[in-house]
This record gives structure tokens, sequence and C-alpha cells, in this order.
């Protein structure tokens, strides 16, 4: 598996546990540096679950990918990403007919729309 592959994969894991976050990539050629930006800043900040996951993320593909490094941000810090090559972004919604909670990503095009809940034995009809 590649870098990039790599930290996909690893960013796809955590926004299963944490929808509410987004994450945008960019690689730095010159720097040779992964630029992961997280927003909300609230979360990104605070939220002592992600902060665990990152460092893990960060020590594990350090370890695995020297000499690439991985560098987070937020939207307030001075590096950003501009030109992102891929973007992760879940959301939740309740559906109020239906009673039931669905994720799926926002991207280019839905990758994955799943039942959150497991009783959800029901049947969708056109």
């Amino acid at each position: 598996m590649n870098p990039k592959d790599y930290i996909r994969t690893k960013l796809d894991e955590i926004s299963v546990l944490l929808p509410e976050l987004k994450f945008k990539h960019q690689f730095n050629e010159s720097t040779l540096t992964h630029i992961i930006q997280v927003d909300p800043f609230d979360d990104y900040q605070s939220n002592n679950n992600y902060i665990k996951l990152e460092a893990e993320l960060v020590f594990e593909f350090e370890n695995t990918f020297f000499p690439e490094t991985i560098l987070f941000v937020s939207d307030n810090s001075l590096i950003q990403v501009t030109n992102p090559d891929f973007v992760i972004q879940k959301q939740t919604f309740i559906s109020p007919t239906l009673k039931a909670s669905y994720s799926f990503i926002l991207n280019d095009q839905i990758e994955n729309l799943f039942c959150v809940k497991s009783d959800c034995d029901y049947a969708l009809a056109a």
C-alpha cells in the first residue's frame, strides 16, 4: 500500500468513528509532507478521542513511510490545503419517516451508503 492510500484508509476509519469531521489531503512533494486539514476546528482541538487517533496515525505512518511525514492542520492554520488530492466527509442524518440513521461519504460521488442501526430490517420501495 502506498502512503496516500494508507492515509486515506486510516482517515476513513477515523471518519466512521467521528463522522462530524472532514478531512482534506494534499501532498507537498518538495518537503515529502502529507498535509491533512481537519474541520471543524473545535473538534480538531478539543476532541480527546480524535487527538488519540491522530497521534497513533502519525506514529504508525512515520515509522512505516519514512522519510515522508504527515502534518495535521485546521482551517485556522497558516498552512492550508488548497488543492486536495481527496476529501473525506461523512454525514449522518435521521430519516423522519423511516426513523433510521444513515451515514454516507460526500465526494464527487457517493462511495458508501449503509444503514447504521441494527434494526434496519425493512425494504425500501420505489
